[in-house]
């Protein structure tokens, strides 16, 4: 038994191998290095004799260590799945991580240990030599030596900046879709020309919650028109499927973790004349009908930890509800307002449901759901929009929309349950600020 010596290198032994080299003096590396003791186990019947290597040094043997800053936070990474196993494609790089940050502490433990041997570090390394350019002079026939720019070392003052914090967040967004056909007079299916077209502009404004926790102001408008040929109708080309302006806003005050005190406010008006197909009766304009709703309550928000579900929902237990009609060449009666009369309101109950979902990658669908309620008639509207996106320009919609009012006269075999469904493609796109 006997026990065997081992070299081991450090960082620190490196600087005195480059200054030892320089005095071109043989040397034994046991010397200059140290050693530690391994034990090993070998036949008895074997002596052998512990040999120390000796070598004259090369001028250079290793370029002289620069020492960074201290750092009170070294550790190795770790770049692990859900699993927490290590993730096979990104092996290499874990270890050359481990590698850099255990060649950082070794550096920082032998600085620390031996100061005598830190020559250079960061902020002491001298300049560097100067560089210069040579151009021509062809008119003197010269030629003209120029310092080359170099980085500058000086530190450089600069002006404090004012960040303006960012209280609204506002999205404004264009929708344009339409479809086209073209028939010829001698088409042997026969059919008529068509061209449709839908124009949808919305505006977002909310305050912004990361300046204002306790507060919650969000407003929304939209102004929505379609437009169909009308190729069977004698007194006009086009007739209108959807003509609507609408805005929402709500103001609440934060009550306890995602629930607000809150006001809201929703109305509703056409924009342009609408009329019955086929004849001259009128059957919207602006605010004919209209509809106005204020209430007073609570609203809970909710968004997923992935940030791909929103839910809001808002009870208001006091709310008003005023309707007009003010064009007299439209049927009051067939909104729930009395005859001769241009408006009707009431006092009840009021809910709101609003969620968004992303679904996957490029498909999104919206909803919302308003009921008012005054004990005596009932009123409900259910909004739903499947956003199909191609790309960032183009967009395919799929709006279904019900609404389900007792108060109005009606004497289609649907009653008192409306509905509209529409597909589009078209363009789509967001500003945002």
């Amino acid at each position: 038994m006997f026990a065997r010596k081992l070299l081991i290198f450090s960082l620190g032994v490196m600087a005195s191998l480059s200054a030892t080299a320089q005095e071109e003096t043989p040397i034994s590396i046991a010397e200059l290095l140290g050693y530690v003791e391994v034990e090993e186990t070998y036949p008895d019947s074997l002596e052998v004799e512990p040999q120390v290597l000796t070598a004259p040094l090369p001028r250079v043997l290793f370029l002289p260590p620069i020492y960074m800053p201290f750092s009170y936070d070294i550790r190795p990474i770790v770049i692990t799945t859900k699993e927490n196993d290590v993730t096979p494609g990104l092996q290499w790089l874990q270890a050359q991580g481990n590698a850099f940050a255990l060649g950082k502490l070794i550096r920082q433990t032998h600085a620390i240990n031996h100061p005598a041997d830190v020559h250079l570090n960061l902020y002491t390394l001298p300049e560097p030599p100067k560089a210069y350019v040579l151009t021509a002079d062809p008119e003197n026939a010269t030629y003209i030596f120029t310092e080359a720019p170099t980085l500058s070392t000086t530190p450089v003052e600069i002006a404090p900046t004012e960040i303006k914090k960012q209280h609204w967040l506002n999205k404004f967004g264009t929708n344009i879709q339409f479809s086209q056909a073209f028939i010829s007079p001698n088409w042997y299916q026969g059919g008529n020309n068509s061209l449709n077209m839908i124009a949808d502009f919305t505006y977002q404004s909310n305050l912004n919650t990361k300046f204002h926790p306790k507060l919650l102001f969000e407003n929304f408008f939209q102004w929505r028109t379609a437009l169909q040929s009308a190729t069977d109708d004698p007194y006009r080309k086009y007739s209108l499927t959807e003509n609507r302006f609408q805005i929402n806003s709500k103001f609440g005050y934060k009550a306890a973790n995602n629930w607000y005190y809150t006001i809201t406010g929703v109305l509703k008006t056409p924009v342009f004349n609408g009329y019955k197909k086929g004849t001259q009766t009128r059957t919207a304009s602006f605010f004919s009908p209209g509809e106005l709703n204020i209430g007073a309550g609570m609203t809970y928000n909710f968004k997923n930890k992935k940030e791909n579900f929103t839910l809001g929902v808002t009870l208001s237990p006091i709310s008003y509800n005023l309707k007009t009609c003010l064009d007299r060449k439209i049927n009051e009666t067939s909104f729930g307002i009395k005859e001769g009369k241009k408006s009707f309101h009431s006092y009840g109950s009021s809910a709101e449901i609003t969620w968004s979902w992303n679904i996957c990658y490029n498909v999104a669908y919206t909803s919302r759901i308003f009921c008012f309620t005054d004990y005596d008639y009932f009123q409900g509207d259910w909004q739903n929009q499947f956003r199909f996106t191609i790309n960032r320009f183009m967009t395919a919609n799929l709006n279904v929309d019900l609404r389900y009012d007792t108060s109005a006269n009606s004497d289609s075999h649907w009653h008192k349950l409306q509905l509209r469904e529409l597909f589009s493609l078209g363009f789509t796109h967001y500003f945002t600020h």
